[in-house]
């Protein structure tokens, strides 16, 4: 449990909250997920582990359980979240879904009698949301998705929470899911300095180091990976100059990308977006299809308030485990 705070925050300004994470895939997750939990206004209702295809592990789903899992537990919270397993792996037909029970809760959750707005928040490949809509499609009355995921309008393009399941992200796209979109030129810009996290979050307990050791590791290995450009990260060498390559990957900064969906439940205007027809669909090279009119408007943001939601956390991270030595 966490600390008492010296204030209650009124039932009827929470907002429910489901996260959907590939949580094992790299290092900035588990700050998604603490910061969530963390969050007065925020009454979490699931976290549903999300597979990152099999790249890196065949086994990436139960990866991201496990990962969910050791987060909690390190928060202190072991017993008080509900932590459910999502889809293994992608779907491989279109409109088919795979039954798993992190959707199966998604739908339960939404069709609740309960006024609070629920927000779906996927940070990952977004199988399980498209799995639970194919389930019940009245689902796209009752919740609102917001998906840190594709890259920039109108192109389009290789992205790699797109990646993992463009089956089910057409699925959303076709849809009738209010969807707010937080593409890769946005979620990139969440920088932070390896040293503002050995100020702000390595001193606070034990999922403070955690956090940070987690990320020295990740960092140490896509530096590795980095060296072989066979290799999805590698790759990227090959498309930039020497010195953008260099100043790009295995610095002294990490990209806390998925946090802006915090933000964003906070309040929805801590970043600019604008309104477009959603695309009909994912082309084979990842690009955004829109040779047929979209069936509803989405909302994609062009920017997010990095600061404050840095800053929130970090805040966060102090109150509640600044000198506990937990």
């Amino acid at each position: 449990m966490l600390k008492e705070r010296p204030f209650t925050f009124p039932l009827d300004k929470q907002i429910r909250v489901i996260c959907d994470t590939d949580a094992c895939n790299e290092a900035d997750d588990q700050y998604c997920i603490a910061h969530m939990l963390m969050t007065p206004r925020f009454d979490v209702r699931a976290l549903v582990a999300a597979h990152y295809g099999t790249a890196k592990d065949v086994c990436s789903e139960q990866r991201s359980y496990e990962e969910i899992h050791r987060v909690v537990e390190l928060m202190g919270l072991g017993g008080e979240v509900t932590v459910l397993h999502g889809a293994p792996s992608c779907m491989k037909e279109p409109n088919v879904l795979i039954e798993n029970e992190g959707a199966r809760f998604i739908v339960e959750e939404a069709m609740k009698e309960d006024s609070r707005p629920l927000f779906v928040c996927c940070i990952g490949a977004i199988t399980n949301l498209a799995c639970a809509y194919l389930m019940n499609p009245e689902i796209a009355e009752k919740l609102t998705v917001i998906w840190i995921g594709g890259d920039a309008y109108p192109e389009g393009g290789f992205e790699y929470n797109l990646h993992n399941d463009v089956l089910a992200a057409n699925v959303v796209f076709q849809s009738e899911l209010e969807l707010w979109q937080v593409p890769k030129p946005v979620y990139i810009t969440m920088k932070v300095s390896f040293f503002e996290l050995l100020n702000h979050v390595y001193p606070c307990g034990d999922i403070g180091r955690y956090l940070v050791e987690n990320t020295m590791r990740v960092a140490k290995y896509e530096a590795e990976m980095m060296k072989d450009t066979s290799t999805p990260l590698g790759s990227r060498y090959l498309t930039m100059s020497r010195a953008a390559a260099a100043t790009s990957f295995a610095g002294e900064l990490w990209s806390l990308g998925d946090s802006p969906v915090v933000g964003l439940m906070l309040n929805h205007t801590v970043g600019h977006f604008h309104m477009i027809d959603a695309p009909c669909g994912i082309r084979d090279d990842y690009t955004y299809d829109f040779s047929k009119p979209g069936n509803r408007k989405i909302r994609v943001y062009d920017d997010i308030d990095n600061h404050f939601i840095i800053k929130d956390f970090f805040e966060k991270m102090e109150f509640y485990f600044g000198g506990s030595g937990r």
